[in-house]
């Protein structure tokens, strides 16, 4: 079955903090015995806001990539699904762009970024965050690079935005956004989490929800387990969303996990849950990795 990964961090574990990539959570190894045919690898710029150095930092996480052992697709898509690990690339921290659309075009020339988010938990030339409570929408700079997104068949990724910049896009971006690593705020109240309406608004544009295993998105204790993962997914699909749903795992961004999903290798063990659980081969099929792949390939 083909397993598809909407977002890690070890880009940054390795570019920014100097790991090893032998001692990331995210390796070659790992994501073979997982049988994940593609993972996105994040260029996180988002750590200091705009008084990082979020464009430098982007650029030497480019220069790691050949790092991670896996081949890197920059350029146009297969017509199928990768059999063998693949990876391609996303921006979380629009800071990175420092509001120019000129910085944009340099990324997508050399990455081929298939999804950006906007902010992270800081504001930038783009908008505001979920975290912090603002409640202005995009600035100017945002309108400005959604179009280009648009036109470049990059998807808006709102997993770190605030609800203002969420409805700005649904209202203006041609390509449906996405939420690479979020799950359902009425399951696990954190802001980082989704409404129902948002995650009705997602289904409706036919977008897409990777579910993020960080224990505290999870469950409000933090003391998650593989039920609440299931629980996240049971809840999404109640809503008509099977469609739009997959994997946003955050390895190597995050400090807790369920026991027994801590790394690439354990998506088969989720996967074997969720059919005991009594989904389908085919509604299966599309949340290991299909749906995200629909995604990919609209994405013109």
């Amino acid at each position: 079955m083909f397993i598809a990964d909407a977002h890690c961090d070890t880009l940054y574990e390795i570019a920014i903090c100097h790991t090893k990539p032998e001692d990331c959570v995210v390796t070659p190894d790992r994501l073979r015995r997982g049988g994940v045919g593609i993972q996105t690898f994040a260029l996180f710029c988002g750590k200091h806001g705009t008084h990082g150095t979020a464009y430098q930092d982007g650029v030497d996480m480019l220069n790691a990539v050949p790092k991670l052992g896996v081949p890197v697709l920059t350029g146009e898509l297969p017509d199928e699904p990768p059999e063998v690990p693949t990876g391609i690339l996303s921006c979380e921290g629009g800071e990175m762009l420092e509001g120019s659309i000129e910085r944009f075009n340099e990324f997508m020339a050399s990455a081929r970024l298939r999804m950006i988010a906007l902010t992270w938990n800081f504001e930038n030339e783009i908008g505001y965050p979920a975290k912090g409570g603002e409640r202005k929408g995009l600035k100017p700079f945002g309108f400005e690079l959604v179009r280009a997104m648009d036109a470049a068949g990059v998807r808006a990724d709102v997993s770190h935005l605030n609800e203002a910049g969420f409805w700005d896009l649904m209202e203006r971006a041609a390509l449906a956004p996405i939420a690479t690593h979020s799950n359902c705020r009425w399951l696990c109240d954190v802001p980082r989490n989704l409404t129902r309406e948002q995650v009705k608004a997602l289904i409706d544009r036919k977008g897409f929800i990777g579910i993020n295993f960080y224990s505290d998105f999870l469950r409000t204790d933090g003391r998650a387990t593989l039920d609440d993962v299931m629980r996240h997914i049971d809840a999404i699909c109640e809503m008509g969303g099977e469609h739009v749903l997959g994997f946003g795992s955050d390895f190597d961004g995050i400090e807790t996990w369920p026991d027994g999903l801590g790394d690439p290798s354990c998506f088969p063990v989720l996967l074997d849950a969720l059919r005991r659980r009594g989904y389908s081969e085919e509604t299966l099929a599309g949340i290991a990795g299909l749906n995200m792949w629909r995604v990919l390939k609209e994405s013109k």
